[in-house]
């Protein structure tokens, strides 16, 4: 019983079952007041028809057939019914088939009520039953094709509102993919300032320790140089977060001589070569292909020994190509090491370019190398 009982409850509805209960409410009252003959049994089955209409949404189709076999049982025992709430729930029952259920399992209840209403409107005692036709096309024809185009309208919204979180969806993937691109990329310009700054720093700190006794000139320039590669990292974190902030940023190949002015006050000896006929390149490529020069500068301070290195930088007309050549052993090495997010990262970064890089070995050095496209061409 407790388990019928919550099937019964979640099969009817509140609003149908207020209509049921008005509807049939006003058919056993007309019924009382207007028939003469047996009004109490009319009345009774009258209001029994009409609560086929308390699972009109959950079981339109049962709907249906509870209030045919009303009409019927009703027409063969007694008379048919006339009270205007039993033909409302008549219109009401084929509006629901069609409003709340496929037409393949609406219309087998449809028409097993429209047979039952036929077969009323025969049997009437106060009528010709030449109605027919004027009663199927009142109680039927009109009530399913409104209730079939509530369904149309209703299915409709549905599906729109299913693209809708379909696209809301995507779009939070996509909002979440670029949150997570942009944090890569501001991981990776943190890194570049980061990494060669304190590189800068390291080795000029080792220096100076090892010559703070026997060489105080020395000492004393290494600090210089400390306090110059503390300036320019401020001054290069700086310009990143006015680029964060939508300012525009600085120069990339442009800040070329600052880069290869701090690598030498550190102690690595470097060489410049440019060739091709330089031009104003796209920002991202500028920027790209200083980043890779800086790493390139980054990694010989930290790895190479009797410190070289060989930058080259190359323009022709749809690329640029960056190379750091660097060779020879430090005698004593930076304790500050890499964990290979540099190169890793710059990879990443040429690549979304549509450029190309490649790094390792070169007989006793090390090469980085880089190519970039300028064009729209260079990147398809």
């Amino acid at each position: 019983m407790p388990r019928a009982a919550a099937r019964l409850h979640a099969a009817v509805r509140l609003p149908d079952a207020a209509l049921a209960a008005a509807l049939a409410v006003l058919a056993a009252v007309e019924t009382l007041l207007t028939v003469d003959v047996l009004p109490g049994p009319r009345a009774g089955l009258e209001a029994l028809s009409v609560l086929g209409l308390l699972v009109r949404t959950t079981y339109p189709g049962l709907a249906c057939l509870w209030v045919a076999a009303g009409v019927l049982l009703e027409t063969v025992a007694l008379d048919s019914p006339d009270a205007v709430g039993v033909l409302l729930a008549v219109v009401v029952a084929a509006y629901s088939a069609f409003a709340h259920a496929p037409v393949r399992r609406a219309l087998p209840g449809v028409v097993v009520l429209a047979a039952a209403v036929t077969v009323s409107v025969r049997l009437d005692s106060s009528g010709t039953g030449d109605d027919v036709v004027a009663t199927l096309l009142l109680f039927f024809l009109v009530p399913c094709g409104l209730g079939w185009g509530v369904r149309a309208r209703s299915e409709r919204i549905r599906l729109l509102e299913r693209e809708r979180l379909v696209l809301e969806r995507e779009a939070a993937t996509a909002a979440a993919g670029a949150a997570t691109a942009e944090r890569r990329r501001i991981a990776r310009e943190l890194h570049d300032v980061v990494s060669h700054a304190v590189t800068l720093v390291a080795v000029q700190a080792e220096a100076g320790q090892a010559v703070l006794e026997a060489d105080p000139d020395a000492a004393r320039r290494a600090l210089a140089a400390i306090g110059t590669a503390s300036r320019e990292a401020l001054d290069e974190l700086h310009r990143m977060l006015g680029l964060l902030e939508g300012e525009p940023g600085g120069g990339g190949l442009a800040r070329l001589p600052g880069l290869v002015d701090g690598a030498r006050s550190a102690g690595l000896a470097l060489s410049v070569t440019t060739s091709g006929v330089a031009r104003a390149l796209p920002d991202d490529v500028d920027h790209c292909a200083f980043r890779v020069l800086q790493e390139g500068v980054t990694n010989a301070l930290r790895h190479a020994a009797e410190p070289r290195a060989d930058l080259v930088v190359a323009h022709s007309d749809s690329a640029v190509e960056v190379v750091v050549r660097s060779t020879g052993r430090r005698s004593r090495l930076s304790a500050y090491g890499g964990a290979g997010r540099g190169l890793d990262g710059l990879r990443d970064r040429v690549e979304r370019l549509g450029g190309e890089v490649w790094s390792g070995p070169e007989g006793d050095g090390f090469v980085l190398r880089a190519r970039v496209p300028t064009t729209a061409d260079g990147r398809e």
